[in-house]
């Protein structure tokens, strides 16, 4: 038996000895209101800059960065401005109220913030006032011609995009809490709306050109808040509970060949929120011209939509693991999307909207996005799985799309094809007619 310094080695001195090297008083487990953390190494891999804020960050995860000091400087100007808003008294509810919520604040980061109260609480509160005054000078634009984080398009959309990383996150209810301290009491900016519709507003993009849904209490911070109103999560609740649609997912062919097959794509213009597809059998099938429909809501693919797309995968892969929706969603349409002839497709369709130019683009995109992926037991799309596998094994679905193809391309082919039919019936009606008369 190995021996050191003559004593018996035991599990206690070999934890001791092993504590040394480590810091002891890490959480080593997230709290219960843990909402934001870092994205795992394997999805930051596949696009790192898709979850790095480049311009401006807020909260703990990136402050202190040489690269973002010079929004900080920025951060000390809209405090500045923001002060006319309000009074001494104010700032100190506000500093009071981080104060009595700074263990609620920790808890809602995955990792140990290692900063000083004082250091917690400042870096707290001027990111805080900054988003606030940022989004009330947003509001009302008119008034803020000057400035040019507004005014400058490219700098406006940057600070839009870097919000909305998972890692760049404040806990929503610490900006909730003292926008109403600010301005719930006070009669003369009664105003200004929710801090929930100023978000909303603000966030708004042509992604989805859906309404904005009602308020919720549990909105965990902006992240969280844009897979809420791209979701609606109202309706994935009620299908996930149905048992039928519960089960692993099935292989479905891409665009091209489902096209092919007879399936028609069309725009769900009265989609309830990005992730509502259905499939619609037609309600006549004995037609033989009749076909079926996969409904999809149109997408807007512009230069920060990979973005926020990621950060909310992210968000779900850490935060709601059994409730997938958006991660489930982008494994069906990277499924329907292989090449660039499937992109056309949609985009003909009015399905995806394409404002970065480039087809190929979008199509990497989507065969990028489900890289080191997991997915909840539960998939809202499992019956949109069953139907195109069963739609796309009949085969006379195929011939109906062969006959449409060749002889119904347009009207003038239509007709063409429906006078010929007409004309052989004739003749042949009017070739028994002879043969009984003779």
């Amino acid at each position: 038996m190995e021996m050191e310094n003559n004593n018996l080695i035991t599990f206690a001195s070999i934890k001791e000895r092993k504590e040394l090297i480590l810091d002891i008083e890490e959480i080593l487990e997230p709290q219960a209101e843990c909402c934001i953390c870092r994205v795992p190494k394997d999805l930051r891999k596949v696009n790192e800059e898709a979850y790095t804020p480049q311009a401006i960050s807020i909260g703990p995860l990136h402050h202190g960065k040489a690269e973002l000091s010079y929004m900080e400087k920025q951060k000390i100007r809209y405090v500045t401005e923001f002060s006319k808003r309000i009074t001494e008294k104010t700032w100190q509810e506000f500093i009071n109220f981080i104060e009595e919520n700074e263990q609620r604040i920790r808890n809602c980061y995955a990792e140990m913030l290692k900063f000083e109260k004082i250091e917690l609480i400042a870096m707290i509160l001027y990111d805080a006032v900054f988003i606030i005054e940022y989004f009330l000078r947003w509001r009302h634009h008119a008034g803020f011609k000057s400035d040019f984080l507004l005014n400058n398009r490219p700098v406006r959309a940057s600070i839009r995009r870097y919000l909305q990383l998972l890692e760049n996150q404040l806990p929503y209810f610490v900006l909730k809490g003292l926008y109403k301290l600010a301005f719930d009491s006070r009669p003369n900016q009664k105003g200004n709306p929710s801090l929930f519709l100023l978000s909303c507003g603000f966030f708004y993009d042509s992604m989805f050109n859906g309404s904005i849904p009602e308020e919720v209490e549990v909105i965990e911070h902006f992240t969280d808040l844009r897979r809420y109103v791209i979701t609606k999560m109202h309706r994935y609740h009620a299908i996930a509970k149905a048992p039928k649609l519960r089960g692993a997912k099935k292989d479905i062919h891409c665009v091209v060949k489902l096209h092919e097959s007879g399936v028609i794509f069309r725009h769900f213009k009265d989609a309830e929120c990005l992730i509502d597809i259905r499939f619609k059998k037609p309600k006549l099938p004995q037609i033989i011209l009749a076909s079926s429909e996969l409904q999809i809501p149109r997408i807007g693919i512009y230069d920060g939509t990979e973005c926020l797309i990621r950060n909310v995968m992210a968000l779900e892969q850490c935060h709601y693991p059994q409730e997938t929706v958006m991660c489930n969603y982008i494994s069906l349409m990277d499924r329907l999307i292989d090449t660039e002839g499937d992109v056309n497709l949609l985009v003909e369709a009015g399905i995806i909207s394409n404002g970065v130019g480039d087809i190929a683009k979008i199509a990497k995109m989507f065969n990028q996005l489900c890289q080191h992926i997991s997915y909840s037991s539960a998939s809202c799309y499992y019956d949109v799985f069953m139907n195109l596998q069963a739609h796309y094994n009949d085969p006379w679905n195929h011939a109906k799309a062969t006959l449409k193809r060749v002889y119904f391309t347009n009207l003038w082919t239509g007709t063409g094809t429906i006078a010929a039919v007409v004309l052989l019936v004739l003749t042949l009606i009017q070739t028994i007619c002879s043969i009984r008369s003779v």
